[in-house]
């Protein structure tokens, strides 16, 4: 399969990604800057977390081959970002720690 895509097609994509990207950043601080303590800043910060977490999961096993390793390094990843996050409540250190403990894992068995 071959890529015939020019530099000026490439630079352009780049440009749209980097600029929808600033724009969803700071979008927010318009939108909401005379408001305090609001409503929807308020669920958002309680529930993204979670959210992102469960998106992860989801992504990742996604394409587990269960015949073959019965998701065992998957679901012991998974259970130690569990433990992590419901331990030290941090949404960042749970997901490396989960990262580390699956990719040692693998590497080992």
């Amino acid at each position: 399969m071959e890529n015939n895509l020019s530099p000026m097609y490439i630079l352009i994509a780049i440009l749209c990604a980097s600029l929808s990207t600033a724009a969803t950043r700071v979008l927010p601080y318009f939108v909401l800057k005379n408001k305090e303590n609001h409503k929807l800043l308020e669920y958002l910060q309680e529930t993204m977390p979670l959210l992102i977490m469960t998106l992860l999961v989801f992504f990742s096993l996604q394409e587990v081959d269960w015949v073959k390793t019965y998701g065992i390094y998957e679901i012991l990843g998974i259970l130690s970002s569990i433990l992590c996050f419901l331990w030290f409540k941090n949404s960042v250190f749970s997901i490396f720690t989960g990262i580390i403990i699956y990719m040692i894992l693998i590497r080992i068995f």
